[in-house]
């Protein structure tokens, strides 16, 4: 799954250095709040875009049947150190649950420089044998 984002509104800026593009903040829909804040930058922006990689390269992996088997087997049989090796460092087990007859594990990842964007999904496998081969 991917996302296009169309943006509106971009303004080229002249620096002494160079040209760089400017988005105003109702392309965006955003409502300023006065002039000290237009200049920022918005790590939640930023965070989103990092997510947006990361994530994408995480289940880009599941593809592959033998990480999807490892995945699968790590959730059945609870097994917290496989699933953060296969998710990566911005990403942890929060719990393990069951929900009828799937076997589930809750996974939070934070991204952006001041960890300014959480997400957090559920993966939920039918119930097998935590044993079985794959």
């Amino acid at each position: 799954m991917s996302a296009k984002v169309k943006v509106k509104n971009v303004k080229a800026v002249r620096t002494s250095k160079s040209r760089k593009a400017k988005v105003s903040n109702e392309a965006l829909g955003g409502v300023s709040s006065g002039h000290q804040c237009c200049n920022r930058r918005d790590g939640a922006v930023e965070g989103i875009q990092e997510a947006g990689a990361d994530l994408s390269d995480l289940f880009c992996q599941l593809k592959n049947p033998v990480v999807a088997a490892k995945l699968v087997r790590a959730i059945r049989c609870r097994n917290r150190k496989v699933i953060e090796e296969l998710i990566g460092a911005n990403c942890e087990v929060v719990c393990f649950f069951h929900q009828g007859r799937f076997a589930c594990v809750r996974i939070a990842c934070v991204f952006g420089n001041c960890c300014d964007v959480r997400i957090s999904f559920d993966i939920c496998v039918s119930q097998g044998n935590c044993r079985n081969q794959f």
